[in-house]
């Protein structure tokens, strides 16, 4: 047999090759089957083929340790490899470790219509008592002592919320990324601003509820003023 008809039949039994052969007499059938088995051995080469190239052009990993490093060095290699791992020897660190909160008042609070010495001198201890209740020289200490009492009510409202933030945890088991790191602390900020404010309403509107329904009657009697009035005897009217 010469090499000429060993390829011609090698070829016409590749070409013939079935590997989904059912044994049916129907040539449609086996014309189907033969399309079949073409589509799959070349699939099946496409991905032998893919699976071979992906192996031999893998480029291969290297794993290094750096001891006690130091932030930037971290952030350098956190760009360049997105699963670098840092884990932490210490897992629970209070935010006062790391975090240093500053409070800001108003100008009202932060001046010196609230010092002591203001309202000494606006307190006349032959005069203030005995003026007319309306008169504001009467009752200006007194006004300027409950404005600093409110506003020291807010500064230890705010002082006690800064060191509940200072006493909570930062819980994390390996380094945080800049952005998780920042989101987070800005979450906790939020809160203690909320929380703050809601405490001192409420301790605010404990005290009022306790001076209206004890219905307590100032020292500099501001709370109504006898007036008889000329135009009508016997008549009393408080106002």
């Amino acid at each position: 047999m010469s090499l000429i008809a060993v390829f011609q039949r090698s070829t016409r039994n590749i070409w013939n090759y079935n590997i989904f052969d059912t044994n049916s007499t129907d040539e449609s059938i086996i014309r189907i089957q033969r399309r079949s088995t073409r589509v799959y051995i070349l699939a099946l080469s496409l991905a032998m083929l893919i699976l071979i190239m992906y192996t031999t052009l893998r480029v291969s990993s290297s794993q290094f340790q750096i001891d006690n490093p130091s932030l930037s060095t971290y952030f350098y290699f956190y760009e360049q490899y997105q699963n670098i791992k840092c884990p932490c020897r210490q897992y629970s660190t209070e935010y006062s470790e790391f975090v240093r909160v500053s409070a800001k008042y108003h100008q009202v609070c932060s001046n010196q219509l609230t010092s002591n010495e203001w309202i000494a001198f606006l307190f006349d201890n032959h005069q203030t008592t005995s003026r007319y209740a309306a008169d504001f020289r009467a009752t200006a200490s007194h006004q300027f002592q409950t404005l600093k009492i409110l506003c020291d009510l807010s500064k230890a409202t705010i002082e006690n919320g800064i060191e509940k933030l200072y006493s909570n945890n930062l819980i994390s088991g390996r380094l945080l990324s800049k952005e998780y790191f920042e989101a987070e602390l800005e979450a906790d900020i939020l809160e203690f601003e909320r929380i703050s404010k809601a405490n001192f309403q409420r301790e605010l509107t404990l005290v009022r509820a306790l001076m209206f329904g004890n219905q307590l009657m100032p020292a500099v009697e501001t709370a109504f003023t006898i007036i008889v009035r000329s135009d009508t005897p016997g008549v009393i009217r408080a106002e």
